[in-house]
């Protein structure tokens, strides 16, 4: 397989010009999307390196033919990174609500003068008369506290603790379902949930997966991120149809 070359503006110590690549794309992974970007790289020809945050993005790309790199990132982390492994270009197909990631990786393409390019997912429109969208974690919480009764979080760990603080009553009506990893069942303790109020289950999550949760919780409401179908969104969104509870949805950063 050819390597592709390419000259970088020297603006940071560690790259030089007319380096040569090592890779000809970095693909920024962990999301089904990445998987399509890199299935379409390789059919290209093309010699792939792949980052990805945990061990669980890294077991999703095991069946593919490129070097992976698992651990986060900073802005230094990344340009260490592409230092040691000098790529050609890069393609970001992060999960859309990893914001810091797309603007750290942008923000290191720019500044070693590397082509990036933003693989987003499908936006679809949800026709529910009791869908509330709102902007952020903070808009999901005060709209929580105008609701009485028990709540499903569908947003995952990492604002778990923002909830915990934020909704009345949370840590004896809100229940949260997280990936079934320690990392999240520790982030949600340390959050201060009760251990028979977080749910460790793997996606993929169908229809049924969520009315039973739903009903087994009797839930009034569910929230989640409009991450799109790849994320289930419009199978939550038919879950709280058929129950008849609210869906706050927060929406896909811009």
């Amino acid at each position: 397989m050819n390597e592709g070359s390419s000259c970088l503006r020297q603006e940071d110590p560690g790259y030089g010009c007319c380096l040569s690549m090592k890779y000809d794309v970095l693909v920024i992974a962990g999301t089904t999307e990445s998987r399509e970007v890199i299935e379409r790289e390789l059919k290209n020809g093309q010699k792939v390196l792949a980052s990805v945050a945990t061990d669980l993005g890294a077991d999703m790309l095991h069946d593919y033919d490129v070097d992976i790199h698992t651990g986060r990132l900073d802005e230094e982390g990344f340009a260490a990174l592409l230092a040691d492994k000098p790529c050609g270009r890069i393609i970001d197909a992060s999960h859309p609500f990893a914001v810091v990631v797309t603007a750290t990786v942008k923000k290191v393409a720019d500044r070693l003068g590397i082509p990036y390019e933003r693989y987003a997912r499908t936006e679809i429109h949800y026709d529910y008369e009791k869908l509330f969208p709102v902007r952020n974690t903070e808009e999901a919480v005060d709209l929580l506290n105008q609701i009485e009764g028990n709540v499903l979080l569908t947003t995952g760990a990492n604002t778990a603790a923002v909830y915990a603080s934020g909704v009345d009553g949370a840590l004896d009506r809100v229940y949260i379902r997280v990936l079934d990893t320690p990392a999240s069942y520790e982030a949600c303790a340390k959050a201060g949930y009760p251990a028979d109020h977080v749910i460790g289950e793997m996606p993929p999550y169908n229809l049924e997966d969520n009315l039973r949760l739903i009903r087994q919780l009797d839930a009034k409401a569910m929230v989640s991120k409009d991450s799109g179908k790849t994320g289930g969104v419009d199978i939550k969104v038919e879950a709280c149809r058929q129950a008849g509870i609210p869906m706050i949805l927060i929406e896909r950063p811009r």
